[in-house]
């Protein structure tokens, strides 16, 4: 018995591929496998600064 994949619909039009990265790129290792949580708050950190620099301007 093969298995019918269902195709998601976005406003009645097939959805695309996501554009996702493959690689994180903080540790540039695979998104898929090990913990992110230290990487992951690095780019949060590196984020506020940005916006903060944004924001003073």
């Amino acid at each position: 018995m093969t298995a019918f994949r269902r195709k998601t619909k976005i406003r009645g039009r097939p959805m695309g591929p996501l554009d996702l990265n493959v690689i994180f790129d903080i540790c540039n290792k695979s998104r898929a496998h090990g913990n992110h949580q230290k990487c992951s708050a690095t780019r949060k950190a590196m984020a506020e600064e940005r916006r903060a620099k944004e924001n003073k301007s």
